[in-house]
This record gives C-alpha cells, sequence and structure tokens, in this order.
C-alpha cells in the first residue's frame, strides 16, 4: 500500500458484548465486563463489580453530530466507533490509511482491570486481545492493533505479551505511572522480563498520555465543569508527560536494553526540547556517566524513544532538537481532541514550513519503522 497518512493513535471501542461473549457466564457471572440498564432508561458499563456512566466510559465525542453530547444508551453510539468496517469509512472522509489503535472502555492503558482477582483480570484482557485480532485485524490490515497485559503476575504478563504479537498484535500497552497503582516503578528490576521479552520479540513498549495515572497531579478550580476540565487537561497533561519521560531517561531501562522502543501517544511535541537539554545539563553537572548511566539523555531518546503530536505547529519549529524522525502523528479518533474530519487542514497547517521528505517522514515513514508495516 502507498501510505500517505498513518495515524499512531486511535481507540477501537469495544462492543457492549466483547467480554460477555468471550468469558464463562458459569465461571464469572456478574464479574464479566457488561452493559446494564439503569432505573432512569440510561445505560452503563459495569466492569468488575463498578459502575462506568456510559458516555463517559465511551469518549466518542468526535464521532456525535455535535461533540457536546454523549451517549446515554448503546443504541446512540455511532457505529464507526466499534464497527470495523464503519471506521474504514470514517477513516476514507479523514484521509487515513492506517489506524493504531488503543482500548476505550477498558481504559487507554488496560487500567480497567488492574486489581481484579489475577485469573479474572487475565481473562478479560485476553478477551480483549482477541477480539482485536479477530474483529478489527481481521477485516483489514489497515488496522494495527496493541495488546493490553495482565499486572497480577510478572509472569502472566510475559506469557501474554508472547501470545499477543504471535497473534498480530504490535507492542504492548503499559502505565507511564505504575507506582501510582501499587506497582513498582518502571525503572524497578520487577519489569525487566517484560522489557527483555518486547526487545527480543522486536516491539515497542507503548505509553498512552495519562493513561495509567491514578491521580491527578494538578488542581482543578473548584466548580469547574467537565468542559473546562477537559481543556485543562491538554496543557497540564504536557507538564505531566515532562515527568515521565525525564523518569525515562534517568531510569537506566534504555541503557540495560538498548533495542527496546518506547512510543508515546498523545504526548504532544513542547515539552520535549526542554526535557532533553534539562537532562543533558543535570547529567552532565552530576556526572552521572560517572555512576552508572553511561549515555547522554538526548541520545537516549534519539536512540530509543518516539512521540507524536497531533495540531502543534511551535514545537514543529523544533523539529530538529527533538529529531525528525521521532515524531510521528496522531488524529485521536474518537476522542474529545481528535482532528477529525478535518485532519488535512490540521496537517497542512502545523507542517506548513516542514520541507516535503520532512513531512513524509513524520506522517508515514517513522510509523512504518516502528510498526514495520
Amino acid at each position: 500500500m502507498d501510505y500517505e497518512r498513518i495515524d499512531v493513535d486511535c481507540h477501537a471501542q469495544e462492543n457492549y458484548d466483547c467480554w460477555t461473549s468471550r468469558l464463562s457466564a458459569a465461571k464469572w457471572g456478574d464479574r464479566i465486563p457488561h452493559l446494564q440498564d439503569k432505573p432512569d432508561g440510561t445505560q452503563e458499563f459495569v466492569i468488575g463489580g463498578v459502575a462506568r456512566p456510559l458516555g463517559m466510559t465511551l469518549q466518542c465525542h468526535a464521532a456525535m453530530p455535535d461533540r457536546e453530547t454523549l451517549p446515554t444508551r448503546w443504541e446512540q453510539v455511532p457505529k464507526s466507533v466499534y464497527v470495523p468496517s464503519e471506521r474504514l469509512k470514517a477513516m476514507e472522509i479523514d484521509g487515513i490509511d492506517v489506524e493504531v489503535l488503543y482500548p476505550n472502555t477498558a481504559g487507554a492503558s488496560g487500567q480497567g482491570f488492574q486489581g481484579m482477582e489475577p485469573d479474572l483480570e487475565a481473562a478479560c484482557i485476553r478477551a480483549y486481545n482477541d477480539m482485536l485480532i479477530d474483529e478489527w485485524a481481521a477485516a483489514s490490515p489497515r488496522f494495527v492493533p496493541l495488546c493490553m497485559l495482565p499486572y497480577s503476575e510478572m509472569g502472566r504478563a510475559v506469557e501474554e505479551l508472547v501470545y499477543a504479537v504471535k497473534r498480530g498484535h504490535k507492542g504492548p500497552i503499559v502505565f507511564s505511572t505504575p507506582q501510582e497503582r501499587g506497582l513498582p516503578h518502571f525503572n524497578d528490576h520487577f519489569w525487566e522480563p517484560l522489557w527483555a521479552t518486547a526487545q527480543d520479540l522486536g516491539v515497542p513498549i507503548h505509553f498512552h498520555g495519562l493513561g495509567g495515572t491514578n491521580k491527578a497531579r494538578w488542581e482543578t478550580m473548584p466548580g469547574t465543569s467537565y468542559r473546562r476540565t477537559r481543556a485543562l487537561s491538554g496543557g497540564a497533561g504536557y507538564g505531566l508527560q515532562a515527568q515521565c519521560f525525564a523518569n525515562l531517561l534517568f531510569s537506566g531501562v534504555l541503557d540495560r536494553f538498548p533495542k527496546l522502543t518506547f512510543v508515546c501517544a498523545e504526548s504532544g511535541l513542547g515539552w520535549v526540547p526542554y526535557v532533553l537539554e534539562m537532562c543533558d545539563y543535570e547529567w552532565e553537572q552530576c556526572k552521572l556517566y560517572k555512576h552508572g548511566y553511561p549515555t547522554r539523555p538526548s541520545e537516549l531518546f534519539r536512540r530509543q524513544i518516539y512521540v507524536d503530536f497531533w495540531y502543534e505547529k511551535a514545537s514543529l519549529q523544533l523539529r530538529e532538537v527533538i529529531g525528525v524522525d521521532r515524531i510521528m502523528w496522531e488524529s485521536d479518533y474518537p476522542h474529545p481532541t481528535s482532528l477529525w474530519p478535518h485532519s488535512s487542514r490540521w496537517i497542512d497547517w502545523c507542517l506548513e514550513d516542514v520541507p516535503p521528505h520532512e513531512r513524509r517522514q513524520i506522517l508515514v515513514d517513522n510509523a512504518k519503522q516502528v510498526y514495520a508495516l
């Protein structure tokens, strides 16, 4: 296929029966994630015994007629959100050749299942991973599936990664701040079997924005509405990305696993030059090269990390600092910040001053390399 635009962050909404059709009711009963009616006529997903209002779970603003209302019942959900054949039509409208798929109801990092009893967590994740292959990847090679992992035991996580990659998944999604969810920090040796397995399999590790963050690390204004909170999360979230990646650059993981790649979706670019300059300066000042950190942080970044953007123009002026070969593009369909159906307009504006060969690298070639398309 002659690719012109590869979207590295979209969300495949799980169908209402994703788990009830794949897990044993006799074994798990109502603990299976399922859709249920409420007395007021609306519906909600119940996951692990916890009810989640349908609209807040789906996050499908871009697919809705006005972007200001969300479904309250499943029949109101646009089919382009959860039906692969209808998603392909939406991709055609927006000029998208390929979508890299993250979860939706299960949480962008699969955090919806973390904390369940281990066998149920593993079963729910296996059902999701199989669904993505059986329904989405089987429908078209234009869908690039990413797998979720169980976190109750590292052995289970490694086993699921090997299984999923053999089935066609292009890499796992993990928490960028696992310590906030009762797990070891990602620089802990606890994670090393996972890093080693991903490196051996040649698949990248994925962080998704603030997915998996257990608590907000900024304060919202008293009386803040949902809409204003959504608007705040973009700018505030970029500051949190800077913290996560400074941690990654100084974690030692990249030196210990020099062929392991990390991708951060919904990350933006503006924070990257600052983080690289700061980390390089402190690496020199603290003489970390004498204390087990032999590689300059900016070199680690340009060797093993990819970030993406969807609407930033100013940040692209510093693309040489970031590394043109480190940047990919996303539309984030069908989430609130999605560019759909105006991606062409935003791409032309953002990349207005970018030479054609660099534009091609950002929109196509980097993603082709990362996902071996």
